[in-house]
């Protein structure tokens, strides 16, 4: 088979959810022998293209969305890793849908939600993807739920872990961390600072912990995303506001570090599509409290406790829980590890092959 690939979501240094998902499929793929690759990047991106020497080593073209025949004839199929796919072009064509947040209710801004929206359907519908991927089955069903008729071209490919973290970013100089050693056991939160990701309720129940007579500090990993403003002014008239660290991107090292010395990974989010911060936490011997629903509870299984999302309280007993159980947290850590285990890069790999070889046969 001979693929396009775009590679557009690698046009960054630090990689999140996405440009992770896409880095190791595409090296994953050049694994087959029978898959030739090309890498592809939308025209639009030009300014941009250099920062894809970062993680693709192959050579790059560039593409137009709408008038893509013109300089990739003659392959078989496009795959867009990040919900976007050309809306022409005499090839099989599969896409990545990696969540519906666009549709959920007061976690975007609402004009980004509806441009969302319109972008996502015109794709959908407009693009006529052969193929759709979801990272989970919540997403499949999800989408399915919303639009029956995309059911039997959709499939659920769950995302994989690698145990070192971020293997494609290690030569890369991130934003250095702004965090120090300190005597106080810390809780740790990866992740971008958005309205989603209930960092809100996260602070308001380490504040309940440490008005409680719990020694105890958050350190916040991430960069700003929609929300991040009031955020970070929640942050600074916290009563407990000393006690709560905040970083950009770190690197690989320093994240790993991070995950293994921290007393719980926080990620009761209030949406996800995969959450593959837990399963990064997990793999680092960390101990994982997350959302008792959506995807965060497929994801995590029974390796992890679970907390009322929209409840500070809940949140709050699940880490008292983990902190004051004799022998629970090495109990997570065990299950931790060999739950994070069951989700390979290779599996993904070979799943989304798979579904090139179905999309392939569907004339």
């Amino acid at each position: 088979m001979k693929i396009l690939f775009d590679v557009t979501p690698l046009m960054r240094q630090g990689l999140t959810g996405v440009g992770v998902y896409a880095a190791n499929l595409l090296q994953g793929l050049l694994q087959y022998q029978d898959v030739h690759l090309r890498p592809v990047w939308k025209a639009s991106r030009f300014r941009q293209r250099r920062l894809l020497r970062h993680h693709v080593q192959l050579r790059t073209s560039p593409y137009l969305p709408l008038i893509s025949d013109v300089n990739i004839r003659g392959y078989d199929l496009f795959h867009g890793p990040d919900f976007k796919i050309p809306r022409q072009g005499r090839f099989k064509k599969v896409v990545t849908v990696h969540d519906l947040g666009v549709y959920q209710h007061g976690l975007l801004d609402e004009r980004f939600a509806a441009e969302g929206q319109v972008k996502l359907e015109t794709m959908l519908f407009g693009c006529r993807p052969d193929r759709i991927i979801t990272v989970s089955k919540f997403t499949r069903n999800a989408l399915v739920e919303r639009f029956p008729q995309l059911e039997a071209i959709t499939h659920a490919i769950p995302l994989g872990v690698n145990p070192l973290l971020f293997p494609a970013d290690q030569n890369l100089t991130l934003e250095a961390s702004s965090f120090t050693p300190s005597a106080p056991p810390y809780l740790l939160f990866v992740g971008a600072v958005e309205r989603r990701k209930n960092l809100r309720n996260i602070i308001k129940a380490m504040e309940l912990l440490i008005d409680r007579g719990e020694n105890l500090e958050l350190k916040i990993v991430g960069g700003d995303g929609y929300g991040a403003q009031e955020i970070n002014q929640q942050i600074r008239e916290s009563r407990h506001g000393g006690r709560i660290v905040r970083s950009g991107f770190v690197s690989s090292r320093d994240l790993s570090e991070l995950y293994q010395g921290a007393v719980g990974f926080l990620y009761p989010s209030l949406y996800e599509g995969f959450g593959l911060p837990i399963l990064e936490a997990m793999s680092a011997g960390c101990p994982v409290i997350t959302s008792n629903c959506g995807a965060m509870l497929e994801v995590s299984g029974n390796a992890a406790l679970h907390a009322d999302p929209t409840s500070p309280e809940s949140i709050a007993a699940q880490i008292t829980m983990l902190l004051q159980q004799s022998g629970l947290r090495e109990t997570l850590v065990s299950a931790g590890k060999a739950h994070a285990a069951c989700f390979g890069w290779d599996r993904c790999v070979a799943e989304t092959v798979k579904v090139y070889q179905e999309a392939m046969r569907n004339t």
